[in-house]
C-alpha cells in the first residue's frame, strides 16, 4: 500500500484534475470529475499522517507496558494510540478543507474546471471574470479574495481549536 501512495503522491494534483476533466467531465459532469480527482489523491496526506502518528506512539513506554500486560492489538490501537494521535489527525483533516477550496478556486481561475455547466458559481470563476476589470473596478477582485482569505483563516483557527480540545495532555489543565 505504501508503494501505491508513493506512486500517487508523485503525480501532481493539477495533472490528475486536468486528466479527469478532459476524459471524464463529458460523461459524468465537471463537478463529479473534480470530486473524483480529489478523492483519488486526497486520502494520501491524511493516510501518511495517521501512519506517522501510529508509529510515533507505537514505541512509547506505556504501549510497551500494556503489551507486556497482555493487551490485544485492538485495545492498544483504540485505547492508547488513537486517543493520543486524534488531535493531530483531526487538525490535519480540518486543514485539508481549505486546501480543497483553494485548489478548486485555482483550477476554476485557470479555466481547467468549469463548474458553471453544473450551475455552481466558483470563487475562482469570480476572480477570473474580474481580472479584466481590475484597473477600473478593483472591488470585483477584492471581495472574492477576501472571502477566500477569511475562509482559510477560519478553518485554520477551527482546526487549532479542535486540536486543543482533543489534546490529551491538556485534559484537566486550567489556563
Amino acid at each position: 500500500m505504501e508503494r501505491i501512495t508513493d506512486i500517487l503522491i508523485s503525480i501532481p494534483f493539477i495533472v490528475v484534475a486536468t486528466l479527469f476533466q478532459m476524459h471524464l467531465a463529458d460523461k459524468v459532469g465537471s463537478f463529479v470529475s473534480l470530486l473524483f480527482a480529489f478523492i483519488t489523491t486526497g486520502w494520501i496526506g491524511i493516510a501518511s499522517r495517521v501512519r506517522t502518528q501510529f508509529y510515533r506512539f507505537k514505541g512509547q513506554e506505556y504501549i510497551l507496558a500494556a503489551r507486556t500486560l497482555g493487551a490485544s492489538d485492538g485495545r492498544l490501537i483504540f485505547r492508547h494510540i488513537l486517543p493520543n494521535s486524534l488531535g493531530t489527525i483531526i487538525t490535519g483533516t480540518v486543514l485539508i478543507i481549505p486546501g480543497v477550496i483553494f485548489s478548486e478556486a485555482n483550477l476554476s481561475f485557470l479555466g481547467i474546471v468549469n463548474l458553471e455547466t453544473s450551475g455552481i458559481t466558483s470563487v475562482g470563476t469570480l476572480l477570473s471574470g474580474g481580472q479584466s476589470y481590475l484597473s477600473k473596478f478593483p472591488h470585483m477582485i477584492f471581495f472574492p479574495a477576501l472571502f477566500i482569505s477569511l475562509l482559510e483563516i477560519s478553518f485554520n483557527l477551527f482546526g487549532n481549536g479542535l486540536r486543543d480540545a482533543f489534546n490529551p495532555s491538556l485534559r484537566g489543565a486550567d489556563e
